[in-house]
């Protein structure tokens, strides 16, 4: 019976500390693999201006054809999400993108990047888009994990000695 009662109380005292953890920053979006990687997945790879942006989302003139069927000189709409926490993407009008997408959507995630002034699509210079990262489960740091266990271990042997105490079998 004292047994079960002292698991109970060191049980206890781990989860609470395990659950008072500090939680990790959570991250809406998380972009996993390289540009090649992300070049390799897309159907169309373009590079063109922004000419429309509208809530779901966007219009490119396109300016060379790296990848897929778009025609140089016409208007590419593209699907996309506004906004990096949905892996969406913030267009501004008359900024020139080289842009991967499938399936007529792109986002975050399948490969966009501002390009500088008109030069050739493979030599010109790229400002990477920002990444973002998610968390998973909440995995608390080890430092807390040792702490539970060092205080739940503490209060077993204290409950432990305090037990042998009362009933008399801790003195000789």
């Amino acid at each position: 019976m004292r047994l079960r009662a002292l698991l109970v109380v060191a049980l206890a005292a781990l989860g609470l500390v395990v659950v008072m953890s500090p939680a990790e920053p959570a991250w809406a979006c998380s972009c996993v693999g390289s540009t090649t990687e992300q070049d390799d997945r897309a159907d169309s790879i373009v590079v063109g201006t922004v000419s429309q942006v509208t809530d779901r989302g966007v219009g490119l003139t396109v300016e060379s054809v790296e990848k897929g069927g778009a025609q140089v000189g016409h208007t590419l709409a593209l699907s996309v999400r506004p906004g990096s926490a949905s892996c969406g993407y913030d267009f501004r009008l008359d900024t020139r993108y080289r842009v991967n997408s499938t399936g007529g959507a792109t986002g975050l995630c399948a490969g966009i990047r501002e390009v500088s002034a008109p030069t050739s699509a493979t030599t010109s210079s790229v400002a990477s888009a920002e990444r973002t990262r998610v968390a998973g489960r909440h995995v608390p740091a080890t430092w807390w994990i040792v702490g539970g266990v060092t205080v739940a271990a503490l209060a077993t042997a204290g409950l432990v000695v305090a037990a042998r105490r009362r009933t008399g079998r801790g003195h000789p």
